[in-house]
Formats: structure tokens, sequence, C-alpha cells
């Protein structure tokens, strides 16, 4: 690129055109194309990508994160920094088709055509932002990812991301991509990113240096025990999505984090324990029986830095498991949920995922979404399933930099949920902590998360 760097040394503004000693700005956009990699046409779909891909039967399988700002930004700027992370994340720029075999990601050939970012202004904009967060993206049809801004005097933005081309880490990691795209379009109107074709997406990485017994253990870890309760709802009607969402200020987060302090325990612990807690009284389970519930861990913790693309989808499951004892206290609950944790944290966790996925996948997609969907009528059949609690951790506010305009708050949502799933999901930035539930058949629904959220909000300490 530094070709291009000595050519914009040399811009000069004559009316409305831009020339560069002669030069129009098409012909140096298309000497940019030139010294750019090229994307290929098709990228191969990740175990992961089919696997999440899957989970369309039990979730939308939307991530989306929200963030606000102090003003008002600059929404043509914007739309070309969201329309350039589409190029340095190829996928991103991809449809994913399926095959019976082995499906893949296949580059759009209309990306400058297609709309990535709107905006919103009026008098009802929390509704429209509501309406655009729960509208959910076709994997065939739309981009992998859109933006919207809803603009009044302080702008907020609202970003979605299919979660078959990223987890919840990657959504996070793809706000600092878009954050950095657009400060660098500030001072470089011609910034291009290099596009990822390096780094790979391919969860076989993780598990390659590992031995025959660590294997052997790891898969046995991740065997999923069959559901034995599950939150209560009906499933209804599946189109009819909404949102809880509660927040937790930065001096009640204080006195959590000091209770876990006191108590040698992680705030994570002390969350997972009041959503336990808060489970006991909503779903009222027998006394005395193993109640497992799922908890995503990102395997990136296994990689070298630089070794995968940051954007994708990198996880495992834990199921920690503890009976309901009737009258115990929130402390002698928290003891039993550390030490659980303790244990299977002690002995490479998570690492059974990509070796179970790499068996399933040996039988061809066609026949794990048979599988797949198999499973899922017999969860619905039964009503239940593990209560799913994601703590997607601390959105980074030194790298959520726009440049020259700050911003002051951001959260992540978590998927909306089928019955009988039912998902919690956590962010917390500034120590401010976000608690989210996506769900359908929300009429009906709503009272039930309200009063799990009422329960849930009153066991945490403080």
């Amino acid at each position: 690129m530094r070709i291009l760097d000595q050519h914009r040394l040399q811009l000069k503004i004559a009316g409305s055109f831009l020339i560069v000693k002669g030069v129009t700005l098409t012909a140096l956009e298309k000497l940019r194309d030139r010294l750019t990699p090229a994307v290929p046409l098709r990228i191969p779909a990740s175990r992961y990508d089919q696997y999440m891909y899957l989970g369309r039967n039990g979730a939308d399988q939307q991530a989306r994160c929200v963030i606000s700002f102090a003003g008002r930004i600059n929404a043509n700027q914007m739309a070309h920094a969201v329309r350039l992370t589409v190029d340095a994340e190829p996928v991103l720029g991809c449809r994913f088709v399926v095959r019976p075999w082995r499906p893949y990601w296949e580059r759009r050939g209309d990306l400058n055509q297609i709309k990535l970012l709107s905006v919103a202004k009026g008098a009802h904009l929390e509704d429209e932002l509501w309406r655009f967060i729960t509208t959910p993206l076709d994997p065939f049809a739309d981009p992998q990812v859109q933006a919207s801004i809803f603009r009044s005097d302080r702008d907020t933005l609202c970003i979605k991301l299919n979660h078959v081309a990223a987890d919840g880490e990657g959504v996070k990691q793809y706000t600092y991509l878009l954050a950095t795209i657009y400060r660098k379009l500030t001072t470089d109107p011609f910034y291009r990113p290099e596009p990822n074709l390096q780094r790979s997406r391919c969860e076989v990485q993780i598990i390659k240096h590992l031995g025959l017994m660590t294997k052997a253990r790891a898969f046995r870890r991740s065997i999923s025990p069959w559901p034995v309760w599950g939150f209560p709802a009906v499933r209804g009607d599946l189109s009819d999505r909404a949102f809880v969402v509660r927040r937790i200020s930065p001096m009640r987060f204080g006195v959590i984090k000091e209770y876990g302090y006191q108590h040698q325990a992680s705030v994570n612990d002390v969350v997972l324990t009041a959503f336990y807690r808060a489970l006991f009284e909503i779903v009222d389970p027998p006394a005395g029986i193993q109640l497992p519930v799922q908890v995503p861990i990102d395997l990136r913790r296994y990689l070298s830095r630089g070794e995968a693309s940051p954007i994708y989808n990198c996880l495992g499951a834990l199921y920690p498991a503890i009976t309901r004892e009737p009258g115990e206290s929130f402390d002698e609950t928290l003891t039993r949920i550390q030490e659980v944790m303790r244990a299977i944290k002690a002995d490479n966790p998570g690492l059974g995922e990509p070796l179970y996925l790499g068996l399933l996948f040996k039988l061809g997609f066609g026949r794990a979404k048979y599988i797949s969907d198999k499973i899922m009528e017999r969860l619905i059949k039964s009503g239940k399933s593990h209560p799913f609690f994601s703590n997607l951790g601390i959105i980074n506010e030194r790298q959520l930099d726009f440049g020259n305009v700050e911003a002051t708050d951001a959260f992540v949502l978590s998927l909306v949920d089928y019955p009988p799933h039912f998902m919690l999901a956590v962010s917390t930035y500034r120590d401010t902590m976000t608690f989210t539930v996506g769900f359908c058949n929300a009429m009906a629904q709503r009272p039930v998360i309200e009063r799990f959220f009422n329960l849930f909000e009153s066991e945490l300490p403080g």
C-alpha cells in the first residue's frame, strides 16, 4: 500500500472533483483494488458454522450489540465503515449455501448495491430500535451484518450479526473492528483494511496439539446430559419476539465484586449462583437431583494471538450441575457452585466440543441436520432444556474507540430462544452490567420473564 500512500499525499481538491496529479479518483480506486488481495468467491463453512446453522431450529441465531454515543456520528462515514468490514472479514460479505455434504460461504456480487446501514429518526425511536433488533436475518438472502443508527440529539447504533458467522465474543470483536475502521476513515477517507485471508476459521487448530488421553477425557466431558428440567414456557407464536433487559449500576456492580472478593469467588460465580436460585423458584424442581445448566466457554484461550480470526465461532460447553437444597442460604449455594466450577475448569474445559463436532459432521451435513432436528423434536415434546447462562464479559472501552465521538454505553443482547430453550446473557461496559433474555410468544411469556428477573435481581448481593 506504500504506492497509494504516496499518491494520497498529492491529493488536491478541484471544485467537486478529487484529482491525484491528473489521475481521477476512479483510476486511484482501480489501482487500490489491484494492490488489495482478492477475496475468494467460496469459503469453506467450518464445523462450528454448520453447527450454529443447525441451531436455527432452537433460536433465531442472531447476535446483537447496542452502542450509545455522547453525540452524533457521521452516518455516511459509518455506512462506509460497515461496508469495509465485510471486506476485512470476507465471510460477512457472503451467503451461506447449504449442501448435503459440506455447506460453504459464497461471496455476494451485490455488496455495493445492498444497504448495510439505515438511519431512523422520529418520535418513536425506541419502538423502531426494538423492531430492528427482533427482525430476523436470513443467512441465504440477507447480509450477515446489518446496522442501524437511531438518531436524536445523541445517536444509538444497533448492530446485528448472524450467529452462524460469529459467536458472542465475535460480536464484540466486530464492534472493535468497526470502531477502528470508522476512526481511520476520519483522517484517511481512502483507508481500506486488508482482508483477513490468513487466519483460520477452522476448529482443528484448537485440538491439534492434544494427546490421545487428553482428547478422550475432553470428549467424555463434552457429552451433554439429557435435560431434567426447563424454564416454563408455551411455544406459541415464534414470530412474536421480544426482549427483557435489566441493568446493574456501577455502584451495585462494585458491591457484587466486593462480595466475590470476600468469598474468594469470581463475579461469574456470584451471578451464576443468583441465576440458579432464581430458577429454583421459577421451575420448582424436586430436591436432591442434579440440575445441569449450560455455560459456554470461549476456546480462543487455547490459541496463540493471531492464530485464528477474531470474528468466528469458537465455543465449548460446560455443564455444571447442583441439587436444589430448600432453605439453603446464598453463601451456601455459592460455595457449591465454586466447587463444581473449580472441578470443571481444572482440566482443559470445553475442548470436547470440537471433537464432538468432528465426529458429528463426518456423517455429512444432511445427516447431522436430521439428528439435530430429531433431538429438537424430543426437547419440544418433553418441555425440558438446559437453562443457558452466557457471560459475554467486559466490552473493552479502549477498543470501542470511534475517535471524535464517545461511546458512552454498550451491551450485547442474547439470542431469541425458542421454547423450551432459555438463555440469560450478561455483558459489562464501564462497570454497568446488562442482563438480557430474548424470547417468543411475547405477550404470554413476558410476565414469566419479568418474574424471573425480579427474583434474579433480589438474589444478587447489594
